[in-house]
């Protein structure tokens, strides 16, 4: 039957005065006592009788019922998906407090709720006038470390140059003294022997190695003018240098000497002489070796210069610590955001003292998400990746597509749920804090569906109307699910094969004749 409805209301215009009271009191009936309803038995169950009519007399006649036309359905049983609700909150992806890492009071803030933030940008500026005083002073502290790191290399070059000439020097000594004792004592032995040819030869090799003893006085005496002019050397090493080329020479001219009085002969004077020069060319030696072995323990003072060098560059590092640890600190007085999102709470103005773990702002960025606690028995029909209907009810029961992102791994001993965290879409629009609802299906089930469009919703509790087997609609107190689409579960006051009126109810009363045109 799919006719254009006609209500009984038409049939209370010709109704007398009597019977619209009677109706109006009836239809005010049904609004103030809907929990009796409810205390009525299950299955098919009507509300009241048809009102009663006023006493007939001859001066009123009754008017005949006209039958409506409204649409009806039948219900069945349909197989539906069964599904299980779990509810929760909006949240972001990511929540962040921020807070100071130093003490220091508030310079500035530069955003506000509700403002939109990037990562890395500067959101609140803390005072930083001792934090620029402290890098200043170790910037200073690294400065003079990097100083005293090239004096001591330079102190070290010059030891290491000095050290270099006295060794060479002493050694030089020791060969020259070495050799004047030998020419010395060669020459002794040949004015007591008396001139003899191999005398006379010895002689010529003392002139020859005086000589050479002079000619490397000489050379040494050049090279430490040298040092002395550039200030590498000490005026007492120079002096040294010069009296020991004046040696040279004096033993080279007493070779030529003996070598003419070789030639001439001995004599007296003569073995003296060279008796005395044997003693001077020992206590030369042992000079010289005195000499080597000093020049050996100054050359130990570069071991020290070494040592200072080290520990300059010790002192660089140190420094350079400070440096990074005074800029890390002053680098805390901003305080930057550590992710794209947005404001949410300002704790602080200018002026505030901000402290280690004192909240300044509130943050949140990333996706939208709901987290849900749902029973463990819906755990088996959820994955990572699941798409998942999701309901805002503040929207206005917008429905929105999510993805479970997140499942826990260990729920609760209490109540045997978990918690799980689906993804909305992006311009879902969520807003943090809104409820949500979302369901999963874990399994069938067999359930009697009605239109919509037939259950009406009165004080909290669900109608419809009936069409009995005498063509008349009945109104009843039903039971219902989670609207299913177009179709709403019946859970109790109905039976499969019932008729049910899909069409507008407002227009029907109850115990009005339903036509089966």
């Amino acid at each position: 039957m799919n006719s254009k409805i006609t209500s009984n209301t038409e049939l209370s215009t010709q109704a007398s005065p009597a019977s619209q009271k009677t109706r109006t009191t009836h239809l005010h009936r049904r609004n103030v006592f809907p929990l009796t309803l409810m205390m009525l038995s299950a299955g098919v169950l009507t509300y009241g009788c048809q009102p009663k009519s006023a006493p007939e007399s001859a001066s009123q006649p009754v008017a005949a019922e006209a039958p409506t036309h409204p649409l009806v359905k039948s219900v069945a049983l349909s197989s539906q998906p069964q599904l299980t609700e779990f509810t929760g909150s909006i949240h972001s992806e990511l929540e962040s407090t921020l807070a100071a890492r130093i003490s220091g009071r508030v310079a500035r803030v530069l955003v506000h709720e509700g403002d939109r933030i990037h990562r890395g940008q500067t959101l609140i500026e803390l005072d930083a006038n001792d934090l620029d005083s402290t890098v200043a002073q170790a910037g200073a502290a690294l400065r003079s470390a990097n100083v005293n790191l090239d004096t001591a290399r330079t102190a070290e070059r010059m030891e290491a140059s000095l050290s270099a000439a006295r060794m060479s020097e002493a050694r030089a000594r020791v060969a020259q003294s070495e050799a004047g004792l030998k020419s010395a004592t060669a020459k002794f032995e040949l004015v007591t022997a008396g001139p003899r040819r191999q005398e006379r030869d010895q002689a010529a090799q003392a002139v020859t190695q005086a000589q050479s003893g002079l000619n490397l006085a000489e050379s040494n005496l050049k090279r430490m003018e040298e040092l002395f002019k550039e200030g590498a050397a000490a005026a007492q090493q120079y002096d040294q240098t010069k009296t020991q080329y004046q040696i040279a020479k004096a033993q080279f001219e007493m070779a030529v000497q003996a070598k003419s009085a070789t030639d001439e002969g001995s004599r007296a004077e003569e073995v003296r002489a060279a008796k005395e020069a044997v003693n001077q060319a020992a206590a030369s030696v042992r000079e010289a070796n005195a000499g080597l072995e000093s020049a050996k323990a100054a050359a130990l003072q570069t071991d020290v210069r070494k040592q200072e060098i080290e520990g300059a560059k010790a002192q660089i590092g140190q420094s350079r610590a400070g440096v990074s640890i005074a800029r890390t600190t002053r680098e805390f007085a901003l305080i930057a955001a550590p992710f794209d999102g947005i404001v949410t709470h300002r704790f602080v103005d200018p002026g505030t003292m901000a402290g280690p773990g004192v909240p300044l702002l509130q943050i949140e960025g990333g996706s939208l998400r709901l987290n849900a606690v749902i029973p463990e028995s819906a755990l088996k029909a959820l994955h990572v990746g699941l798409q998942l209907p999701v309901l805002i009810d503040a929207l206005g029961n917008k429905q929105a597509s999510g993805a479970v992102v997140e499942i826990s791994p260990q729920g609760d001993e209490a109540s045997h749920s978990f918690m799980i965290k689906v993804q909305l879409p992006t311009g879902s629009g969520a807003s943090s804090g809104m409820f949500g609802r979302a369901a999963v299906a874990i399994g069938t089930e067999t359930v009697l569906l009605a239109p919509v469009s037939a259950i009406w919703e009165s004080e909290g509790l669900h109608y419809l109307y009936a069409v009995d087997e005498a063509h008349h609609a009945r109104l009843r107190l039903v039971t219902v699910g989670k609207p299913r689409g177009a179709a709403v579960p019946v859970l109790s006051g109905l039976s499969p094969g019932e008729q049910i009126i899909v069409s507008d109810h407002t227009v029907i009363a109850d115990g009005s004749l339903v036509s089966g045109e």
